[in-house]
């Protein structure tokens, strides 16, 4: 229910700070489980991602947000759990997939962190989003969150069909990973530069 209300108001306030367009957000399957993999530029890009989605998303944060005061109360509620970064997280490993086998809807940034470089330029994506659906078979919907000063573009593109014939699990990931980096790199416009 907090989840529902607090999207309800973010969908009044956002606009009121930014100019958002969202592009091709049918493209997220209306039923089954999908990884929205999203590039990562702003501590807003939760929000841009929730906003462009027609079902609620579950996204894994970073465990040090869960230690800021009444953040860390919230973020529960609205949908979100810890991940230890740079380790292998056991415990978020499950709680991703049990999202995705109830098939829901997972937010993933799949650049690891937030990349700070303002081009259009993506970092060397990590192998998380590959490897949760593939062991799921869930869909996965690239979406590239692009902001050029109070503008955000928010595309949301066609979902991927993984490579599922690779036996070795690493060059699946790879590969999936690859194609994934290549799309949302030909999504991004070029920002000008000034």
């Amino acid at each position: 229910m907090l989840y529902i209300l607090v999207v309800a108001a973010l969908r009044l306030l956002v606009p009121l700070i930014f100019r958002v367009r969202i592009e091709g957000n049918l493209h997220i399957p209306r039923e089954g489980a999908v990884v929205l993999a999203a590039n990562h530029r702003s501590l807003w890009d939760p929000v841009f991602v929730t906003l462009a989605s027609r079902r609620p998303v579950h996204f894994m944060a970073k465990e040090e947000l869960f230690r800021v005061p009444v953040l860390g109360f919230l973020l529960p509620y609205l949908n979100a759990f810890p991940v230890r970064r740079g380790q292998s997280d056991r415990k978020a490993i499950r709680q991703a997939l049990s999202v995705l086998n109830d098939g829901s809807v997972l937010g993933i940034f799949v650049e690891g962190t937030r990349n700070k470089d303002q081009t259009s330029n993506v970092l060397p994506l990590k192998h998380g989003a590959a490897m949760l659906a593939s062991r799921s078979e869930a869909s996965i919907v690239p979406v590239a969150i692009q902001r050029i000063k109070r503008r955000i573009t928010i595309k949301v593109g066609q979902p991927l069909i993984p490579h599922w014939q690779f036996e070795e699990r690493r060059a699946r990931y790879e590969m999936i990973s690859q194609n994934l980096q290549d799309v949302l790199s030909q999504m991004l416009e070029p920002v000008p530069q000034s």
